[in-house]
């Protein structure tokens, strides 16, 4: 039987953070592109409906994805290509994106002809321009352009929507403009400080902004934390050392310690060496690294994910993950633009609505000339009666 869900292919998947979040969302992923075979084992395990392909992009051809979708509509392609260019033979840019997989991204687009893409990269790509002084994301636009999509972006910051992490992300999302899709970024569900804001609980309709998370929510009891994840005493002078050597430099920072009523520090691949991303301070003897676990935690996964590979291979492939409630963020806003702006698209059932945000809810009545005032379950009951 054919899924009522939209249909998501999930390029550069890794675990599979994105494809998650989508999930969560009310997609149905049905493809993951993954070249590190634990990454693609990871993947695999935790989205057994979808199909995986472990292999270098390059060499997976859109007949080949194809084959996989059949006559199905894909309705979102995702995925973090790496931007910056290959170096080596020649003279080719390696600044420029033009000489990146970002190309295998545009031509899996250009052959599968999703209704939008949602492309993950880091804040550099902002400021970062080629060796003729081009700026990267200008050169992304046009090649957008070419294929015939329309592409905004924005820098999000992953504790605004309910990540106990302060990690900045730029998302480009792009439409097909022969379409008219819109663009439309989700509105922020947390944030800093707001108690001290004195915003309304009693605006009636309104989503309250709540509180951004702090790292303590998943931080373990000390007492369960194995030994191992402490480090020694010559490691902590070393680490405060080097945070007064860098300092003086006027680069790095040594260490970061972990405060836990707010978010945890950006989670990096490399977290696996000595955790000085974002460390666990209980005195001046007694400083830990996170558990592989507390790290998927922070970044969103479900308790049940499991990881496959070495220890090493768990914190890489979380720190390398965009935060999947993050990602169902960014999918429940495309999911409601999907739904409006399909012809003939059914309202969603009562599990699928009652992932909007109130304000999405009165779009879909005046969409479909209800009553657009009320509470959210008013909302919901209004719609599922129509």
């Amino acid at each position: 039987m054919a899924s009522s869900k939209p249909l998501v292919i999930d390029l550069f998947c890794g675990a599979g953070g994105m494809s998650t979040g989508f999930e969560m969302a009310g997609f149905e992923v049905i493809l993951g592109v993954e070249h590190i075979d634990t990454y693609a084992e990871t993947f695999a395990n935790n989205h057994k409906t979808a199909e995986t392909i472990c292999g270098d992009i390059r060499k997976v051809s859109v007949d080949q994805v194809k084959d996989i979708i059949g006559d199905r509509k894909v309705s979102v392609i995702c995925g973090g290509p790496p931007c910056q260019g290959f170096s080596g033979a020649g003279r080719r840019d390696n600044k420029d994106p033009r000489n990146s997989l970002f190309m295998d991204f545009i031509r899996m687009v250009d052959g599968v002809k999703p209704d939008y893409f949602v492309m993950e990269n880091v804040p550099g790509i902002l400021t970062m321009k080629n060796e003729k002084g081009l700026a990267v994301i200008e050169i992304i636009k046009e090649e957008f352009k070419k294929i015939g999509y329309n592409v905004r972006w924005e820098k999000l910051i992953a504790a605004d929507y309910g990540v106990p992490q302060k990690r900045r992300r730029v998302i480009f999302i792009g439409s097909k403009d022969d379409k008219n899709f819109p663009i439309v970024y989700p509105k922020k569900t947390h944030g800093e400080n707001v108690n001290s804001k004195g915003q309304s609980k009693l605006d009636v309709g309104i989503e309250p902004v709540k509180e951004w998370l702090g790292a303590g929510t998943v931080l373990m009891p000390k007492e369960e934390v194995p030994a191992n994840y402490f480090h020694t005493q010559k490691m902590i002078d070393g680490f405060r050392r080097r945070k007064e050597r860098n300092k003086k430099n006027g680069k790095g920072f040594g260490w970061q310690l972990i405060k836990p009523d707010k978010p945890c520090y950006t989670l990096s691949a490399r977290y696996w060496k000595d955790g000085a991303d974002a460390l666990v301070y209980y005195s001046e003897t007694e400083v830990r690294m996170l558990t592989e676990d507390e790290c998927a935690l922070i970044q969103t996964f479900p308790k049940k994910y499991k990881f496959a590979g070495s220890k090493r291979d768990k914190y890489t492939q979380v720190g390398n993950a965009v935060p999947c409630l993050m990602a169902k963020a960014i999918a429940k806003q495309l999911l409601l633009n999907i739904r409006i702006y399909m012809s003939n698209s059914p309202i969603p059932d009562e599990d699928v609505l009652n992932k909007f945000l109130v304000s999405d809810l009165k779009e879909l009545c005046v969409l479909h000339g209800l009553k657009e005032s009320g509470r959210k379950s008013e909302l919901i009951s209004r719609l599922c009666d129509k």
